[in-house]
This record gives structure tokens, C-alpha cells and sequence, in this order.
């Protein structure tokens, strides 16, 4: 996805978005005195604070293009820390005028309209919002698709990545959904707790793998992208991808690396759930028709290349 595009903006936010609204939480729990029709009693209240100083996402996104430029070849043209900068905020203009997102992260620390299961809805709003991204994304990747001289079989590897990550959210859900239920039904705030522990024992490493994919995923498309423009300007869509551009050798390695983690986190979310994968929509699920479905309603004047 192109990174400067608002469509795709809460596919790139990756599982270091989750991990700040599910792991970087601990439950609280104090009494609120209320009145109602002149009686006056209290009421328990349970929520979530953070239990260390957070990251803020400009620091999770610089961090983020400093790996990946730290790890690949740079054009001549190109200083690799500017690449950071522009990159970064780029990304960071778009989360900050994510209101929603940061309504639902706020949502789970704080909680004023005292939601039943916090931390489910938080999943379910951040799997909603992808579902809803992907009819645009794939509109980017058909009109990039037209504007470039890769094979279908690159596309669909991109796609794949989608769907992998669709997946995630799905599984991400049912735990969550699992372990909140178990907290909610706990006799004392201790059991409540460690239910909620046990849920951050169970994501963690799922999270871990899929903010791995996310990080391989990225600098395969970077790669692409700052060999095939020498405009500061243009990073963020270039006019064409062109692979004899690139050093057959350095794509062949990180390709051949994205895929392996693609395929980690595949089998990862296979073990967690051995009918994963078989649910995905069809628009998601085979690349190469969702690919051409879009071509086709693409508007006339961007069929030529």
C-alpha cells in the first residue's frame, strides 16, 4: 500500500497498535459513590490503566523505518535517515487525524461509558475498521499493479499478507472474547486479574509474530518503492514500479524473507485454529480475482500505463 494513503492508514498501524490497547494495560479497580431518586450507595468500577510510560506511535513508527532501512540497500540518490523522516511522518500526519482509532484506544484506558467487555470491543472496532479498508486497498494495488512491469505473483503475495493479517484479528478476537468472559464471571478482582494475565500470556507472542510479518512486509514494498523513484516528493506513489530497477539478488533475499515469515505466521495462526484461513472472504482469499475484479472498475483513464 502506498503509505501516504488515509484508506490504508489502520493496516499500517500493525499489531504495535493492539499491543498498546491489549498488553500495555493492567485492571484497576475502585468504588464510585452515585445517587439516584435521593439514595445515595456505591458501585464498583473496573478499568484499565497503563502500567509503564507507553510508547508513543511516533516513536513505534521512526523505530520502525529504522529497521527497515537499516537492513537494505539505498539508492545513491537517497540518505537513508531522511528516508526515515519522510516515511515516518507521513505515517504519523495520518494517525493523528485518526480520530476514531484514538477514540477506541481511549476507550479501553479509560472506559467513561463504562463498556461491558473493553478490551473485545477494542479488537472488534480494529477488525471492522480493516474489513472496511480493504475494497480501497485493493483499488491501490490494481491501479499499481497497471503501473508496473511485476508479475501477478508478486501481487498476490502482497495480498496474501491481508489476508494473514485478517486472520489474526479473528484469532486475536475469540481469545480475547474467551479470556475477558472469564474475567468478568471471577468471584474477586484477584481472579479477574489473573484472567486478564493469563489473556496477555496467550496474545503476547501472537502479536510478537505478527508485528514481524508486518516489519518484513513493509521493507519488501520500501525496497520496491525507493529503487523506482529519486524524488523525495513522489516516495509515496511512485509513477511506475520497475523491476529491472532492482538488484536481482537483494529482491530475491528479502522477498524470499517476507515469505518465510508470511509463512510462520500462517502456520502460527493454523496451530491456534486449524480451520483459519477457510473462513476469508473470497476478495481476500484468492488474490489474483480480487486483483482483476478491481481492474474492471477502475475508471477508463487509469487503464493506461
Amino acid at each position: 500500500m502506498a503509505f501516504g494513503n488515509v484508506s490504508s492508514a489502520s493496516i499500517g498501524y500493525s499489531g504495535s497498535s493492539l499491543r498498546y490497547g491489549l498488553l500495555e494495560i493492567k485492571p484497576v479497580e475502585f468504588k464510585e459513590t452515585i445517587k439516584k431518586a435521593g439514595i445515595k450507595f456505591q458501585r464498583v468500577i473496573r478499568r484499565f490503566e497503563t502500567f509503564q510510560q507507553p510508547q508513543t506511535y511516533s516513536d513505534i513508527v521512526t523505530f520502525q523505518y529504522e529497521a527497515v532501512f537499516g537492513s537494505i540497500k539505498i539508492p545513491d540518490w537517497f540518505d537513508s535517515s531522511k528516508l526515515v523522516k519522510e516515511f515516518s511522518q507521513r505515517s504519523i500526519a495520518n494517525y493523528e487525524k485518526d480520530i476514531e482509532f484514538k477514540k477506541a484506544v481511549e476507550e479501553v484506558q479509560n472506559n467513561k461509558n463504562q463498556i461491558a467487555r473493553p478490551l473485545l470491543s477494542f479488537v472488534q472496532f480494529a477488525k471492522t475498521r480493516f474489513e472496511s479498508d480493504i475494497d480501497n486497498y485493493l483499488e491501490e494495488e490494481a491501479d499499481r499493479f497497471l503501473r508496473s512491469n511485476f508479475p501477478l505473483s508478486f501481487y498476490n503475495k502482497l495480498l496474501v499478507f491481508d489476508n494473514t493479517y485478517r486472520e489474526f484479528l479473528a484469532v486475536l478476537e475469540e481469545i480475547v472474547r474467551k479470556y475477558e468472559f472469564r474475567a468478568r464471571c471471577s468471584r474477586n478482582f484477584e481472579m479477574y486479574k489473573k484472567h486478564i494475565s493469563e489473556m496477555k500470556w496467550a496474545i503476547g507472542p501472537i502479536i510478537d509474530q505478527v508485528d514481524s510479518c508486518f516489519l518484513h512486509y513493509f521493507r519488501l514494498k520500501d525496497y520496491v518503492t525507493i529503487w523506482n523513484t529519486t524524488d523525495y516528493a513522489k516516495l509515496s506513489n511512485p509513477e511506475f514500479w520497475d523491476i529491472k530497477k532492482l538488484d536481482s539478488d537483494e529482491f530475491d533475499k528479502i522477498f524470499k524473507e517476507y515469505n518465510n515469515t508470511l509463512m510462520e505466521t500462517r502456520s502460527t495462526l493454523l496451530q491456534l485454529n486449524e480451520n483459519a484461513f477457510i473462513r476469508a472472504p473470497d476478495v481476500i482469499e484468492n488474490p489474483s480475482s480480487a486483483i482483476f475484479s478491481k481492474l474492471v472498475t477502475l475508471p477508463s483513464g487509469s487503464l493506461t500505463l
